[in-house]
């Protein structure tokens, strides 16, 4: 078994990773301004793509990956980097950043519900199938299902089905890129760019931005930038490394920084309201995550692609 490193060279990566996956929302909140949801998810995937694959070409990492490989880490990332990244702006027309990046929390909750489901060797325990159940009694307080007509069921919905293929893609990850023998930076630059490439025609299709948007002084095109640069390269690849240098374990903390940090700039940056009952079931929520992602050593070191916190 490796040793993890000192925690002075890994412990700094832990708020810096959930700052960048938390602030995500925000940047959400501001792209949306000008752009449609498929647009913000398509920009900040073409920003991804040139701030990884410039890593990759600064460390003259050369690909080896096949033909094969590349569809299979395209296929994965459909459900990782392209699918949630234009539900989740869809989610917030309709939700307040605060809640999106608490639902967003629920993404360990569904990667233990389909590794159980698509990957037979590793049957849910005890304590997994109790937090699933707490996960779920977290959900109907945070979004509180008492009170139908104070919340957007179909935001809350589009926000589950995006963190739904968060766990569907880690899960594949698991059966088809196991056997892959090359860099997270080349891999997570190819399924951004293959991702990219994915939701193109869905941009283009969505319409022409608002006037003024691509302004150098536009609040929107520097938030899908930021989300591009941020959220999806240098928190992904921060996220690498820290599982890296302090196990799978240590970096799972990052999901419980996460929607602290997503909470925290809503209320300061938009202005937004934060309920009891949101803070309540985020902590039951949070809770169910823990017990779900208690499983046995052997099963968590098979993981290829780290379970997403954020969007």
């Amino acid at each position: 078994m490796t040793q993890a490193a000192p925690a002075r060279q890994w412990a700094p990566l832990i708020p810096l990773i959930a700052l960048g996956w938390g602030s995500s929302f925000l940047f959400i909140e501001l792209a949306l301004r000008s752009f449609s949801p498929s647009q913000v998810g398509f920009g900040r995937l073409v920003v991804g793509t040139l701030v990884l694959w410039s890593v990759v070409a600064i460390g003259r990492r050369r690909p080896t990956l096949t033909r094969k490989d590349v569809l299979a880490v395209g296929f994965v990332g459909l459900f990782m980097s392209g699918i949630p990244l234009v539900l989740i702006p869809m989610a917030q027309q309709h939700v307040t950043s605060i809640l999106a990046s608490m639902l967003n929390a629920t993404t360990p909750l569904w990667t233990a519900f389909f590794v159980a489901l698509l990957i037979p060797a590793e049957r849910i325990g005890r304590a997994q199938l109790v937090g699933l159940l707490i996960g779920v009694a977290g959900i109907a307080i945070l979004v509180g299902v008492w009170n139908v007509a104070e919340f957007s069921a179909l935001g809350v919905v589009l926000m589950l089905a995006g963190t739904a293929c968060y766990g569907i893609g880690g899960t594949l990850s698991r059966r088809l890129l196991a056997r892959l023998d090359e860099s997270h930076a080349v891999l997570s630059a190819t399924q951004i760019a293959t991702s990219a490439v994915i939701l193109a025609p869905f941009a283009l299709a969505s319409g022409s931005p608002e006037p003024g948007a691509f302004a150098l002084d536009s609040v929107a095109l520097w938030g899908v930038i930021a989300l591009g640069v941020a959220g999806t390269s240098f928190a992904y690849m921060g996220y690498w490394r820290l599982v890296k240098l302090a196990g799978a374990t240590t970096a799972s903390s990052v999901t419980y920084l996460t929607p602290v940090v997503g909470t925290f700039l809503g209320v300061l940056v938009l202005g937004e309201r934060l309920h009891w009952n949101e803070a309540a079931g985020a902590v039951v929520v949070l809770v169910g995550v823990w017990l779900a992602g208690r499983q046995p050593r052997a099963a968590a070191t098979e993981a290829v692609t780290p379970t997403r916190t954020s969007s």
